[in-house]
């Protein structure tokens, strides 16, 4: 099967509890947040699905989170849910300048997915304000 490739934009991320944040700002080009200091939050965004190409059910092979911070404001695990089924569940360490596809930024698998995908990001802000900028979100299938 020839490889099928889908994105997302920065700007539909949703945080999970918006109290936690001091910004969350979407731009044309992106979103940007800065938790409060001495909190924790997820990121969630939806993803475009092919759950049935030409016939066959493809499989998602890599997922691929495009952002900017400082050295401090890293993601630190990544689940990617089908529906309600969590299908992975990655610490990560994803910060600084990922504007371009990187492995830093490349989460590899080889999962099938039924109904709609989830990727959902956890930043701690625990010692110190953290800032993100969520510019995209892609996955590749085969």
């Amino acid at each position: 099967m020839a490889l099928t490739a889908m994105w997302t934009h920065g700007n539909a991320v949703i945080p999970e509890t918006p109290d936690l944040l001091l910004q969350c700002t979407r731009f044309g080009f992106g979103t940007q947040v800065k938790l409060k200091r001495g909190t924790q939050q997820w990121f969630h965004v939806p993803m475009p699905t092919p759950v049935i190409l030409a016939g066959i059910r493809p499989r998602l092979k890599r997922i691929f989170i495009l952002g900017n911070s400082d050295v401090s404001s890293c993601i630190r695990r990544v689940h990617i849910f089908d529906n309600t089924n969590r299908i992975e569940d990655r610490g990560v360490l994803i910060c600084g300048n990922k504007l371009s596809i990187t492995p830093d930024n490349t989460i590899t698998m080889n999962h099938g997915v039924s109904f709609g995908l989830g990727i959902t990001m956890f930043i701690d802000s625990s010692s110190f304000e953290a800032s993100y900028f969520f510019a995209g979100f892609g996955s590749d299938w085969e």
